[in-house]
């Protein structure tokens, strides 16, 4: 089975704000970044996650991957604090859970076109697991008080 995940990077693509990338860290030490600026797409089939670019085509084993994480560049004196938080979300066989978030917030999952295809609260711990076996095939947004991101269902 594979999902893709597109990450939602709308309010991004509208500021000029340097060189972003997705960033993917190794249990080994080994880290590897993927420019926005060459389209990266990450993808998860089995038990591997492939991450394809305008330029090349990587694979790794999950079980090597520490953590999947964006690095912006917001070159910008507007902010002057950013809270420190790491929302986690990970593909299971036929779910999706995220962890990282507020406690007792809401989590969305939209279709495509807009439409609402569940809502889902986080436990205390601020986790939640997203059935996705009863989907369609299509391509799904998944919003949160922290972050969003598409994926698409085969």
């Amino acid at each position: 089975m594979r999902k893709s995940i597109i990450p939602l990077l709308l309010a991004f693509s509208t500021l000029a704000y340097g060189q972003n990338t997705i960033v993917i860290q190794q249990k080994d030490g080994k880290v590897a970044r993927f420019s926005f600026t060459e389209k990266p797409v990450v993808t998860c089939s089995g038990s591997d996650v492939l991450v394809t670019t305008t330029k090349n085509s990587v694979q790794y084993p999950i079980y090597l991957l520490q953590k999947i994480s964006f690095d912006i560049d917001w070159n910008t004196t507007d902010i002057e604090e950013v809270e420190a938080s790491s929302p986690d979300f990970r593909f299971q066989a036929d779910a999706i859970s995220i962890s990282g978030e507020d406690p007792r917030s809401p989590v969305f999952l939209y279709d495509i076109k807009g439409m609402l295809a569940g809502r889902y609260q986080t436990d205390d711990r601020g986790c939640v697991t997203i059935p996705i076996r009863q989907l369609r095939s299509d391509l799904y947004i998944v919003k949160t008080h922290r972050f969003s991101f598409k994926f698409r269902k085969p």
